[in-house]
């Protein structure tokens, strides 16, 4: 995905800057930049931490933060078998990383030669860019980078003290003794633990995606019509029904979720699929980009004996969402 291509899915190409590569900055008049440079998926509370040291380290400085994140996860192309789902799509990691603070955001395309350069050439392709001062660099103090991961912050810290700028490692963050992660939030995900995860996160979890027209079986036979939410690549939480969240132009509406194979009308192997009920709304949802907050599991996916008794039970799923939305 090109830097034009985020700005277009995040609509914010005037707010925000968006580019490939850190020398690209210059045609944007940036001269001296302070640095957070991470995959930052989820962009979670402690890469919060990190972008709010950027900020502090951004000021002290004179120069401007900007935050440098990997495309696509590194992990996908050195062990493409443990390719992980993500926690957010690039144009919302991107919007994310935005809000908490960097005023550009470089989008690197990891590939395989990036991924094959010694520890010290990788940094001087990603950092030795004439005619662009950077003042200093915030990374987790846990990152690894270079060829087998062959470099740690004790290497980054002499090539900081050689080319005299500031290093600040930002040490990992703990939640209950356990420490705040992408992959641990993947796995709370994974578990249906949203408590943890949005303990993890600073937010509820919430899943992105298009809407797509599905099979307009909801709304002719159940009189709750559904959007059909093209998730690709990101992670979901186990099949079920759920209680969620939908912020429209319009307002915040309550939503009813189900996830899953929709098996009282597929009876054959069908593809997992994620089906939004917005309560309350009455507009097309059609092409429209949703972020869908999950808050609480309701109950499991069920093969009803008839639509009649599914029509039923949807019923008494609104009235469980509405109550849980009041409690919130």
């Amino acid at each position: 995905m090109t830097a034009k291509q985020v700005e277009e899915m995040t609509g914010q190409r005037r707010a925000l800057l968006v580019v490939n590569h850190v020398c690209d900055l210059r045609s944007a008049h940036y001269r001296r930049i302070a640095l957070a440079i991470g995959v930052f998926d989820g962009v979670h509370r402690g890469h919060q931490k990190l972008l709010q040291t950027l900020a502090e380290l951004a000021a002290a400085t004179g120069a401007k933060p900007v935050a440098l994140t990997f495309h696509p996860h590194p992990r996908a192309l050195l062990k493409p078998q443990e390719k992980p789902l993500l926690l957010l799509p690039l144009a919302n990691r991107v919007e994310l990383l935005h809000q908490y603070g960097a005023q550009a955001v470089v989008v690197k395309k990891f590939d395989q030669e990036l991924a094959t350069l010694s520890p010290q050439a990788f940094l001087d392709a990603l950092l030795s860019i004439p005619e662009l001062e950077i003042a200093g660099i915030c990374v987790g103090s846990a990152w690894r980078f270079g060829h087998g991961g062959g470099g740690d912050c004790r290497l980054l810290a002499g090539y900081a003290a050689e080319r005299r700028f500031r290093l600040e490692p930002v040490p990992e963050l703990a939640i209950d003794g356990e420490i705040v992660s992408s992959s641990n939030i993947r796995r709370a995900v994974a578990a249906g633990r949203f408590s943890a995860a949005a303990a993890m996160l600073g937010r509820p979890f919430s899943l992105y995606g298009k809407v797509e027209h599905g099979h307009r079986l909801a709304g002719t036979a159940l009189d709750h019509p559904t959007a059909n939410l093209a998730v690709t690549d990101t992670i979901l939480p186990p099949d079920g029904v759920y209680a969620a969240r939908v912020n429209l132009e319009e307002g915040c509406f309550p939503a009813a979720v189900n996830i899953g194979v929709a098996p009282t009308f597929r009876y054959t192997a069908s593809p997992r699929r994620v089906e939004v009920h917005v309560l309350d709304f009455h507009g097309n949802l059609y092409d429209a980009s949703l972020q869908v907050e999950l808050l609480q599991y309701l109950r499991e996916e069920r093969c009803f004996i008839s639509p009649e008794e599914l029509k039923k039970q949807i019923g008494s799923d609104i009235k469980a969402i509405r109550r849980t939305i009041e409690i919130r």
